[in-house]
């Protein structure tokens, strides 16, 4: 069976590297010159930043990515962040779990039960499920300072949004993604190590990957390139995004509820500041939250892999939610970044918004793909509760399961 995948970012890597693995004639098509999207190396000034995400995998390597690359056999290190997390609170960097300290004994016993119910998988329903997230802190645990900046630079590092704009439904699956799978990890080699390793494996499998070439045309059972070339398909990959592949196919091929869920989409956006810091390795395999500071945290991805990093430099990628223009936001950003670390040097900010979103559909707005033999895969078809590339893999898993390719009902969330 011919398999054709509009667009080898991770998702579109991802899934083509199984459907090749089982016997798929794939053919990748992307736009760009390069593959991997938002999920690669940027060799810049003698470091290797990345294209989006923080060379970071958000549940390390005991998590959806991690499993599915485990299954192709790709040959990728992701190690486990040591502690999970660190936060930044007046001007001290501390353990997450000394965090408790800032709640009283009655928010304390709130908190503790609240996660014991989302462990037992006993969720938020109904009009509670759909209310903002920081509102349903507030009832379920408390109006506390600290428990509401934490919460805010909590999403905005994992979803570059607010915590007012997401459903409580979404935070309570994403903090039982984290009981159950851990925190985050870091990729040895950065983002690009994984996508070497899918286009390796699509490639030894008879896969083809062909960059400079733009799909702009979709008809039954083939897509036509802006060079005029044409690709048949059984089975057709998007990962464009949901709203960009309606337009490419036709909202006249999909029900009139569906397109309307469409039109409610909308992405989240952000900021990456790269900064370099001489000497060694400053906090190691680990996040720091920032809950005071106008960006989300940090981390560190040169303490697991010197050579993301300039000889004699470690590299520090942080990471805000966009709020307000993107010129206030980089300044806001710079001088947090060089109040915590005064002797580093800006690299580069990187801002996403536009075509090049942080995810071309933010966290809490999933919808349900209506189509057969076409599907959606990428960082705008994650489930509720999937966080960055973990939730891209989680999206993945369902298309190969609606394929017939795989059983991941225990990853579902």
């Amino acid at each position: 069976m011919k398999a054709v995948i509009i667009g080898a970012g991770l998702g579109g890597l991802l899934t083509g590297a199984f459907l090749a693995k089982n016997r798929y004639e794939v053919t990748i098509l992307e736009k760009s010159p390069i593959i991997g999207g938002r999920f690669t190396n940027l060799p810049y000034k003698e470091f290797q930043l990345s294209t989006g995400a923080l060379h970071m995998v958000p549940h390390g390597e005991d998590g959806p990515l991690a499993h599915l690359l485990k299954i192709l056999g790709a040959r990728v290190e992701i190690v486990n962040s040591n502690p999970k997390g660190k936060i930044l609170w007046d001007g001290k960097i501390m353990h997450y779990s000394k965090a408790w300290k800032f709640l009283g004994f009655k928010e304390k016993a709130k908190a503790l039960k609240l996660l014991a119910e989302i462990k037992a998988n006993r969720l938020p329903k109904g009009e509670e499920a759909l209310m903002p997230a920081d509102e349903w802190i507030k009832e379920r645990v408390g109006d506390n300072e600290f428990v509401l900046k934490f919460l805010e630079s909590f999403t905005g590092w994992a979803d570059s949004v607010s915590s007012a704009e997401i459903p409580a439904i979404e935070l309570a699956k994403e903090i039982k993604a984290t009981l159950m799978w851990g925190g985050p990890g870091l990729i040895r080699g950065g983002c690009k190590a994984v996508i070497d390793e899918l286009a390796r494996i699509i490639t030894e499998n008879n896969g083809r990957i062909i960059t400079r070439e733009k799909v702009v045309e979709v008809e039954e059972g083939k897509v036509i390139s802006e060079s005029g070339s044409e690709y048949q398909y059984d089975i057709l990959i998007s990962n464009i995004g949901v709203k960009e592949t309606v337009e490419l196919i036709g909202k006249g091929e999909f029900p009139h509820d569906f397109l309307k869920e469409v039109k409610r989409i909308k992405p989240s956006e952000g900021v990456k500041f790269n900064l370099a810091v001489p000497g060694e390795p400053r906090i190691g395999n680990t996040v720091v939250f920032t809950p005071q500071l106008s960006i989300n945290g940090f981390n560190e991805p040169s303490s697991l892999d010197p050579s993301l990093a300039k000889e004699g430099y470690t590299l520090i990628m942080a990471h805000m939610a966009l709020k307000e223009s993107p010129k206030k936001a980089i300044k806001k950003g710079w001088n947090d970044l060089l109040e915590v670390f005064p002797d580093g040097e800006p690299l580069l900010a990187q801002v996403y918004r536009g075509d090049n979103p942080v995810n071309r559909t933010r966290a809490g707005m999933h919808v349900e793909w209506p189509l057969e033999n076409i599907y959606v895969v990428g960082d705008g078809y994650r489930p509720i509760g999937g966080i960055e590339v973990d939730g891209i893999a989680l999206g993945v898993m369902d298309v190969l399961e609606r394929i017939g390719i795989g059983n991941f009902k225990s990853w579902k969330l």
